[in-house]
């Protein structure tokens, strides 16, 4: 009976994912090591994050955009994400800005059958 109500107890530590993409031209080398060492100070200088956890990114996919990946960090209660998170991203990007790494953004390229389009402009 013990067994059964220790396993039913819930861990508040909890897993935080946040998602990343990276233009195509990045190291990712470079990009999986800055990344590491951001969210190490983010645990360690936040409140409510697991300072013991080793943060880690898993690359997933190759995106329109750029190469996308999750970094995954470690809070000890579910309402400490929220501010791990906004610290993250922030420090993240200027990180990234610092050393050179685009986050890149949704680009199209449009092609015009017969050349120049026409102008509606009487």
């Amino acid at each position: 009976m013990k067994l059964l109500y220790e396993w039913g107890i819930p861990e508040s530590d909890l897993s935080i994912l946040v998602n990343v993409s990276v233009s195509y031209q990045s190291g990712l080398e470079k990009v999986e090591r800055v990344t590491v060492d951001v969210a190490r100070q983010v645990l360690e200088e936040t409140e409510g994050a697991d300072k013991e956890f080793e943060p880690f990114i898993r690359y997933s996919s190759f995106g329109d955009s750029g190469i996308n990946f999750t970094v995954i960090l470690r809070g000890k209660e579910y309402t400490n994400q929220y501010l791990i998170i906004h610290q993250f991203i922030k420090c993240l990007h200027r990180r990234y800005q610092l050393e050179g790494i685009e986050i890149p953004f949704p680009a199209r390229t449009v092609y015009m059958k017969n050349g120049t389009p026409k102008s509606d402009v009487s």
